[in-house]
């Protein structure tokens, strides 16, 4: 008897373990979860900064385009 008292308290013990663990588990999941759509958004705002810092960067270089060709151009008059 003593045995089987032993069992059935172990096997309380498990139970009570699994369902903490369970719990856990999902806990663990959500916040793995909430992170990840975090990191999604903050993905998407720096893909869109980037498009942006690179537009900048064309229009800038346009116009330094546009300088040096108007510069070339003077230039060739004086010589």
């Amino acid at each position: 008897m003593e045995l089987l008292d032993l069992l059935e308290n172990r096997i309380d013990s498990l139970v009570t373990e699994i369902e903490f663990l369970r719990k856990e588990n999902a806990k663990l999941r959500e916040n793995v979860s909430s992170g990840f759509a975090a990191l999604t958004e903050e993905n998407n705002y720096l893909k869109h900064a980037l498009a942006e810092e690179q537009h900048l960067k064309d229009v800038v270089l346009k116009r330094v385009d546009g300088l040096l060709l108007r510069l070339q151009s003077i230039a060739a008059g004086t010589q």
